[in-house]
């Protein structure tokens, strides 16, 4: 489960959190279900709509669980193309 669905539990729902931080409840539903993690400028706010229950780090997890490294051949290839190898 991603920080931001144990948000939205925790609150009482996606219409609810969308009220306490002053966006449309469509946009937690994106959020929730395609990019699965609060943006950036949101974050602060949902943590304070859960009273703390949810924290920052928590929510910034979400960002970090999205990173994939490059593979070796990828890196070669961007190294290429600027001229590095």
């Amino acid at each position: 489960m991603t920080a931001l669905l144990k948000a939205i539990d925790i609150v009482g729902g996606q219409a609810v959190l969308a009220r306490s931080i002053g966006v449309k409840q469509a946009y937690v539903w994106n959020w929730a279900k395609r990019r699965q993690q609060t943006p950036a400028k949101y974050i602060r706010a949902v943590s304070e709509a859960t009273k703390g229950a949810v924290t920052l780090e928590e929510l910034l997890s979400d960002h970090e669980k999205d990173e994939k490294p490059l593979s070796v051949s990828a890196t070669n290839k961007a190294y290429r193309s600027q001229g590095l190898m």
